[in-house]
Parts: structure tokens; sequence; C-alpha cells
């Protein structure tokens, strides 16, 4: 069972992100699931503070996490990072072998279903929502357990805060008015995706998500995105 209490850490946390941001969203979701105690500062990417590329980070990227003086960069470092500096937060399974088979789920979620999302949004191609049966049917495999999450914990496990941002960004635009409400529709009522979408639910309803993932923001943002990219 995750910590409840407030984990105090040992030197003052900073998280730089952004909210519009699925990669910086791992880290917020890591220490939001954790019930961590730290500072949040959003970075404007269109528009960078000075102070940000002077003093935090020249690479302008988020996440950017500061712990004491110490400066971590880079999604997957800043959130292992928090995994492995609140243990008690239960992040990482204990079993090694199932925590070999969550890297792996994750590492397969990229290879098939990441490919859909980023075709949909990078691409502006919505017509690629027809890829993500074929997409879901080549990970269910690899999803092992998932009652309510990977490997039957209770919890949110570092495995899923890794692809949780962009589970959250494909159920936005998939169920928004951007696409047909087809492929929603079969998604959440086909009984052959039920396990998968009710892992997917299990996931959005996690404190992790509920607390950092902004609905609003993140399809105003996918809107106009999408409307650049058919100009």
């Amino acid at each position: 069972m995750a910590s409840l209490k407030t984990l105090v850490p040992p030197e003052p946390i900073k998280l730089y992100s952004c909210v519009i941001c699925p990669w910086a969203a791992r880290t917020w979701i890591a220490l939001v699931q954790a019930n961590v105690e730290f500072e949040y500062i959003e970075i404007d990417l269109k528009n960078k503070p000075e102070w940000f590329l002077k003093e935090v980070n020249p690479g302008g990227k988020v996440p950017t996490l500061k712990f004491g003086d110490e400066i971590i960069i880079e999604s997957a470092v800043t959130t292992e990072f928090v995994a492995d500096l609140f243990p008690e937060a239960k992040l990482i399974p204990s079993d090694p072998l199932l925590r070999a088979q969550s890297r792996l789920m994750s590492d397969r979620f990229m290879e098939f279903i990441f490919p859909v999302y980023r075709e949909m949004l990078m691409g502006g191609n919505l017509d690629a929502r027809t890829k993500v049966f074929d997409a879901i049917d080549k990970f269910l495999p690899y999803l092992k357990d998932a009652k309510p999450f990977f490997g039957g914990s209770d919890h949110l496990i570092l495995a899923e805060i890794m692809i949780a941002p962009f589970i959250s960004r494909l159920y936005l635009i998939l169920e928004s008015e951007l696409v047909s409400g087809e492929t929603f529709q079969k998604l959440t009522s086909d009984p052959k995706y039920e396990y998968f979408n009710t892992w997917v639910q299990n996931i959005l309803a996690s404190p992790g998500l509920k607390g950092t993932f902004d609905k609003a923001a993140n399809l105003n943002w996918t809107k106009d995105r999408i409307a650049s990219l058919r100009k």
C-alpha cells in the first residue's frame, strides 16, 4: 500500500514543469502519487523565462527537478529519481521479476500505442485513431494482472506513471469532438477491450492523475495544435 502521509524530502524539491507537456507530467505525477512535499513552478514553453534559462536549465527543457542545489533533467531520469528517493511510496515493485515485466509493459506501450497518439497529435492525422485497436491488441499480452494496477498493485507504479500522460491525452483526443465518437464508443463498450479500458480508468482516477491532469488546458492546446497543422 502506498504511503498516505506527506513525505518530506531530505532536501527541498522544486519541479519546473508545464501543464501541457506529457513528458514533464511523468515526474509531476510521481511526486503527487507519492504525496511528496514539493514546489511546482510552471514554465511557459513558448516564452521561457530568462531566469529559468540562466539559473536553472540552459537547455530550457521540462521537467527539470531541483533537489537541494542539484539539478536533474530528462523525464525518465527525474521520475525514477523520485521513485528511488521515496521507497516508502512503493512506486517500484520489490519483486525483480515483476519490476522487469512492468518495464517491458511500459516499453511495449511506447512501441505500439504511443505512435498512434503521436501521429494524431504531432502529425495532425486524426484518421490514425483507427489504428488504436490493432495497437492495443499487440500491447495486451504485456499487461499483466492489472487489477486494479499492473501486477495486482493497489496503486499506480513507476512503469504506469511513465506512460500515464500519453494514455490520458490519447483518451482525451478520442473522447473529444475532434474525432467521431465511434472509436471511443467501441473502446469503452466492446468486451474485448474491457480489461484495457478498466485499467485506463483506474489510472485516470489515481491521485497522481487527478492531481495533475488539466483536461481543459490540454484539450485547448490539442485543438490549437491540430488546427495549426491543418492550415
